[in-house]
């Protein structure tokens, strides 16, 4: 009896069967596509692990929902299976928000290196959420739900004393092109760092035509008043048409960089996502996002009944065995023009729908999906900025 105890005392704590371990891995994959389909927008680094006789199922999530379900999930069908994972980020601040973007435009990547595939960019003054840092990298995720790697000295970290001070201060968005703050009211001094179209900086004074301004790290700059418009102006404001239309034009020009979403360099939805920003609406990162939004008005490539702001997407129309897959967006302006950022021409450019023009581009009609309408319709899958649960720990009372 005593020779069968180690026996006996193995064979408890032995490691699941391979059937066993592949079952795991079945329901992990499908607790994966069901709380984290889409991993631009939600962590899921989930692997299961072999150590010290137990298995253990590590990793990071970012979302308390799915970290529940996931954990939930293993009690009930692997309770000898070990949960290390981890909710990020560790230590909350009690807020979604923990940190603001520290430079004019900054680029998240999918791996925390320079080298690796830029997925999307942030602008000076966005409220973000570090989830965790690593060697001079953190991994953060922005208002529009994409996650991505910057490097950490772009970042300033706020504690939730510091981001009620941010949010109680008056700011002001820069609303032109390109362009600089200075040490001074004088535009032949020191520049302080370039700005972009989007930059959120908090108002501090005014002179001699230039306002005072403070960046997130405490440092401050002069920018031309001409060239900045009241945070107020730009959260609170009726999307309209016009100013949709006015805002993307200012675009024109600009180079295309694949997810680019800033004016120095943009990509087709980075664009859109930019516009309207500028008119007090926050809509998903990516073309095929956003095309889920909003009322559909048609699948021809027609101008009839179009109106300037209406969105177009093109990719491939889809048949009866497969959905109609989205790649590229572009903006009516009216007049049966678009404004989009191709790849094909390398910058924002504006094409007509109309086959008798200069600037029709032959193979877009075959490659059109559907139009659809954002101004005026119900906010489902996007919404006023003011109403974004980021910008909301931002936006003071009033603005």
């Amino acid at each position: 009896m005593i020779l069968l105890l180690p026996l006996l005392l193995a064979c408890a704590f032995a490691a699941p069967s391979t059937q066993a371990i592949s079952e795991l891995n079945e329901l992990l994959d499908s607790l994966r596509e069901t709380h984290a389909p889409d991993t631009r927008i939600e962590l899921w680094d989930v692997r299961v692990h072999a150590a010290q006789g137990t298995w253990q199922v590590r990793g990071n999530l970012s979302s308390q929902k799915t970290y529940d379900a996931v954990e939930q999930a293993l009690q009930r069908q692997f309770p000898e299976v070990v949960n290390g994972l981890v909710l990020l980020p560790e230590n909350e601040t009690g807020s979604i928000v923990n940190a603001l973007v520290n430079n004019s435009v900054i680029h998240l990547r999918r791996e925390p290196s320079s080298t690796k595939e830029l997925v999307t960019q942030a602008l000076l003054g966005t409220p973000v959420r570090i989830l965790k840092t690593e060697r001079g990298k953190c991994l953060i995720q922005v208002p529009d739900g994409y996650l991505g790697w910057v490097n950490t000295a772009e970042v300033q970290r706020v504690n939730r004393q510091e981001l009620t001070t941010y949010k109680k201060s008056e700011k002001v968005i820069y609303k032109v092109q390109s362009g600089l703050s200075y040490s001074a009211p004088d535009i032949e001094s020191l520049p302080v760092s370039d700005l972009v179209m989007g930059n959120i900086l908090c108002k501090v004074s005014e002179q001699a035509g230039f306002t005072q301004v403070l960046y997130p790290d405490g440092r401050l700059g002069w920018v031309r008043s001409h060239e900045l418009v009241s945070s107020e102006a730009i959260f609170h404001q009726n999307t309209s048409q016009e100013n949709l239309v006015q805002t993307a034009l200012k675009f024109h020009g600009i180079p295309y960089l694949w997810g680019g979403t800033s004016s120095k360099n943009i990509d087709c939805s980075g664009l859109i996502c930019n516009v309207y920003f500028m008119n007090g609406m926050q809509l998903p990162r990516d073309a095929n996002m956003q095309a889920l939004i909003g009322r559909e008005l048609t699948t021809d490539f027609v101008s009839d009944g179009l109106e300037p702001g209406d969105l177009l997407f093109f990719g491939s129309k889809g048949s009866e065995r497969s959905e109609p897959k989205v790649s590229h967006v572009a903006m009516y302006i009216g007049g049966g023009e678009y404004i989009h950022s191709a790849g094909y021409r390398e910058r924002v450019s504006i094409n007509s729908m109309d086959n008798t023009k200069p600037n029709f581009i032959e193979s877009y009609p075959a490659m059109f999906v559907k139009a659809v309408r954002i101004v005026g319709e119900p906010y489902e899958g996007f919404r006023p900025t003011a109403k974004n649960a980021f910008y909301n720990e931002i936006i003071r009372s009033g603005e």
